[in-house]
């Protein structure tokens, strides 16, 4: 089926560039926090371990890549904090973020109605200095992809479809620059890497 292969190829080539960035090395003991990561890094390195946001394991782990997810519940200047202090080299966050060329924070939030905002990049480094880190590389980059499979990761959503049609017939812009690829909906979104570590003291 076009549909699922389309997705398969769009999520291994993101994950491919997650771990090119995070460059890990064969010695790293990780730390995967829903990013999804685990699968691919499995390969480069001595030893991963997966976990949620809400159970940080004790480290110290060399490498630690996470995805922060906004909700009404959660602190990321805590989360991040946490996971530097269980950082023995570099921590890599990943997420959506909101850029000039577009903002597809509108139909995040329609998907997900517990994300709360969409950062721009600045402001995802500024939550890293909030937390007594130090960003030393970023990525920003913006993906395609189609929409069926990223709704039904989440149960799907008629009003997000509705949106995305609804603007290429000429309504209101989303920022998420919807396009037709063949008979499927493709969308727009930009993410943005951050590696960064403990900051210096003394």
């Amino acid at each position: 089926m076009p549909q699922v292969s389309a997705h398969v190829s769009e999520t291994a080539c993101h994950l491919r560039r997650l771990v090119d960035f995070a460059e890990p090395r064969p010695e790293d003991t990780c730390l995967d926090v829903g990013c999804g990561a685990s699968g691919v890094l499995g390969p480069w390195v001595r030893e991963v371990t997966s976990a949620d946001a809400g159970a940080v394991p004790e480290g110290p782990f060399t490498l630690i890549t996470a995805r922060l997810t906004p909700t009404p519940d959660a602190d990321p200047v805590a989360l991040i904090r946490r996971l530097l202090g269980v950082c023995a080299g570099r921590l890599v966050l990943a997420d959506v973020v909101r850029t000039r060329a577009g903002d597809s924070g509108c139909v995040e939030r329609v998907r997900d109605p517990d994300r709360t905002t969409t950062r721009t990049f600045g402001e995802l480094a500024d939550l890293v200095r909030q937390a007594g880190g130090e960003t030393r590389r970023f990525d920003v980059f913006t993906i395609e992809r189609p929409v069926e499979p990223w709704l039904a990761a989440s149960g799907g959503s008629d009003d997000v479809r509705a949106e995305l049609t609804a603007e290429l017939d000429g309504g209101p812009k989303t920022g998420a620059r919807p396009r037709l690829i063949g008979r499927e909906l493709w969308f727009t979104q930009s993410w943005a890497y951050v590696a960064a570590e403990p900051a210096q003291r003394g």
